[in-house]
């Protein structure tokens, strides 16, 4: 496709003119840019909306205007009350840059080795110390109030309490493994695993369930599971693999609400620093409650947890994108997109000047470095970073 029928398939695109073939092609274009020739592309679209088309009468601007509406609306752009009384130039980059920053996600997602080395060569990002997330620092506090550092063993044991042998797998597992049937459980014994800000780890309870904790989070759980209930606490995010046991339903107490499972896969996400918690299933069926509202949700289904429980139908590949090692923003403001950034590579966020509102789509690997991940964001034209030391601050 030439240059010049790409422009004109993106005023088609603004004018909500675009058949489906059209708008394949015109992505498909997209994709098959360098990073230049995409930045250069950028400029030029943000530049095309600093005149006001004077050119159209009334009639041809407010026709305009309800296609563009249109657009959105198929976008899943809320309608709020300001949204009609928007500039004509900001509603209508609105309209396309919803669509163009998810192809720029794609795109630099995905590209091979040899593009990633020519980003390096050819961007100005800054040359201090690259900051990488991911260690494997995580801390076991026995029932004593004994700390370990788990990240100290390389495999074997760590501890012993209440006939269970606490070991370290050559996996990096955690593992409980009864060792003594004739120790009485003592059901008020608990353990606490804590992951730092960069970190995760898996751990094997000792009714065989597992749990991947994402980064800066916390579970507290019984080293027996004694009684009619298997509960345990949580305080960040998480992603369970419960072993069925319906006479012994597991339960999860996470910001002043729970989940209820006999045996099920499900994620919560509950880091009580301003964001809604959200319970996703995966498999079988969940219990949600929250106050006096109870609600049970079906795989693919997400609770989002407030007053009331509001469930809603997601994408469960971006749920657990932190778990497959990426960066997943499904329809996600910036103060959503930097809380996983902060956590992953442990840095703190500053905010300067009044940021972008709109939403970010798209997947990024968490193995790049903090400099590589805030440069495609920077990528979408939406907003700029400044990086000292281990603070970033986000400027328009």
């Amino acid at each position: 496709m030439e240059r010049k029928d790409a422009e004109q398939l993106q005023q088609k695109l603004i004018q909500g003119e675009l058949t489906e073939t059209e708008q394949q092609d015109f992505f498909n274009w997209l994709k098959q840019l360098d990073e230049p020739e995409l930045s250069a592309f950028l400029k030029e679209y943000s530049a095309s909306f600093e005149q006001k088309p004077d050119s159209l009468t009334g009639e041809q601007h407010e026709d305009l205007t309800n296609k563009i509406e249109m657009r959105l609306d198929a976008l899943g752009v809320p309608k709020t009350q300001y949204r009609r009384h928007m500039p004509f130039k900001i509603m209508a980059a609105a309209a396309v840059l919803v669509l163009v920053c998810s192809t720029i996600f794609w795109y630099y997602a995905n590209l091979n080795a040899n593009k990633q080395a020519t980003i390096s060569k050819n961007t100005t990002i800054p040359r201090a110390t690259p900051i990488y997330g991911g260690n494997d620092k995580v801390l076991l506090i026995l029932s004593s109030g004994k700390r370990v550092e788990v990240n100290n063993f390389t495999k074997g044991q760590l501890a012993v309490e209440n006939g269970y042998s606490i070991e370290k797998e050559s996996n990096g597992l955690l593992k409980y493994r009864k060792i003594n049937t004739a120790t009485a459980p003592a059901s008020g014994n608990t353990n606490t695993i804590v992951t730092p800000r960069g970190g995760q780890y898996c751990v094997n309870l000792s009714d065989g369930s597992k749990v991947w904790l994402n980064a800066e989070s916390k579970i507290t759980y019984p080293v027996v599971f004694s009684g009619n209930t298997r509960k345990i606490a949580l305080k960040g995010e998480a992603y369970f693999e419960v072993t069925h046991n319906p006479d012994k339903p597991f339960i999860v107490d996470f910001e002043g609400s729970n989940v209820k499972v006999l045996g099920t896969h499900f994620n919560i996400c509950a880091y009580g620093d301003g964001e809604t918690p959200k319970t996703t299933l995966l498999q079988g069926s969940v219990q949600v409650s929250t106050g006096d509202s109870k609600k049970i949700i079906l795989p693919g289904q997400q609770a989002i947890s407030s007053k009331k429980i509001c469930i809603v139908n997601v994408d469960t590949n971006h749920v657990l994108g932190w778990k497959n090692g990426n960066f997943s923003f499904e329809h996600e403001r910036i103060g959503t997109v930097m809380g996983k950034i902060s956590r992953w590579y442990d840095v703190d966020i500053k905010y300067q000047g009044e940021v972008t509102q709109e939403e970010f789509v798209g997947s990024i690997p968490k193995s790049k470095n903090l400099e590589e991940v805030l440069h495609r964001l920077e990528l979408t034209g939406l907003l700029h970073f400044k990086i000292k030391g281990r603070s970033v601050t986000i400027m328009p």
